[in-house]
C-alpha cells in the first residue's frame, strides 16, 4: 500500500517490527512518528515527498514572500489598466498593435458572451470533482476520467509554496 509518495515512500517510512512501542511509534523508521509514520519526530519540520523531513521556513519570511507577490500582480494589473487606457499608444508600433488585438478580443468576449459561458463550465466543473466526495457517488472510470485528468493538471497548492500546513501551529 502506498502511504504517500513514491512507491517506496512507505518502506522508507515504516520499518515495521515486533514492538509498537507508544502509539506505534515502534513500528516507524527514525525520524518518523504518528499514524501511518507519516509525522517528522523533529520539532520544526515537515514531510516532504513522503521520504524526508525538511525544516519549515521562517513564517516572516513567508508572510514577506506572498505581500511581496500579492503586491507584483496588483502593481503588474495596475500598470496594464493604465496602458490600456492610453488611447495615444494605440498609434505607436510595437504598443499599438496587442492593444488594438486586446480591444478585438474584448469585444469578441463580450458579444458572445463568453463571461457567462465561463461561469456555468466553472460551475459545472466545481461540482463535477467534489461529486464523489460529497455525496459518496461512484461514478465509472468514462465519466471521472476526464475530470481527475484536469484536476491533477489545474491543482495547485498555495499554502505548500509559502509555508505547509504541517508548520502552521493551531494552538
Amino acid at each position: 500500500r502506498n502511504f504517500g509518495g513514491g512507491d517506496s515512500s512507505g518502506e522508507v517510512r515504516c520499518a515495521g517490527g515486533a514492538v509498537a512501542g507508544t502509539i506505534g511509534d515502534g513500528y516507524c523508521a527514525p525520524g518518523f512518528a504518528g499514524p501511518e509514520c507519516q509525522l517528522c519526530n523533529a520539532s520544526n519540520h515537515y514531510l516532504v515527498d513522503g521520504e524526508e523531513c525538511k525544516e519549515c521556513a521562517n513564517r516572516a519570511a513567508s508572510a514577506g514572500r506572498l505581500t511581496g507577490i500579492a503586491l507584483g500582480i496588483i502593481v503588474a494589473c495596475g500598470l496594464l489598466a493604465w496602458a490600456y487606457r492610453m488611447q495615444s499608444w494605440r498609434k505607436w508600433r510595437f504598443i499599438g498593435p496587442p492593444l488594438r488585438l486586446t480591444d478585438r478580443l474584448s469585444a469578441w468576449c463580450v458579444a458572445i458572451g463568453l463571461q457567462a459561458k465561463l461561469k456555468i463550465l466553472l460551475g459545472f466543473y466545481q461540482v463535477c470533482i467534489v461529486l464523489s466526495t460529497t455525496y459518496s457517488a461512484r461514478l465509472p472510470e468514462k465519466y471521472t476520467g476526464w475530470s481527475d485528468r484536469v484536476k491533477e493538471a489545474v491543482s495547485i497548492d498555495v499554502t505548500a509554496l509559502f509555508l505547509p500546513v504541517q508548520c502552521v501551529s493551531f494552538s
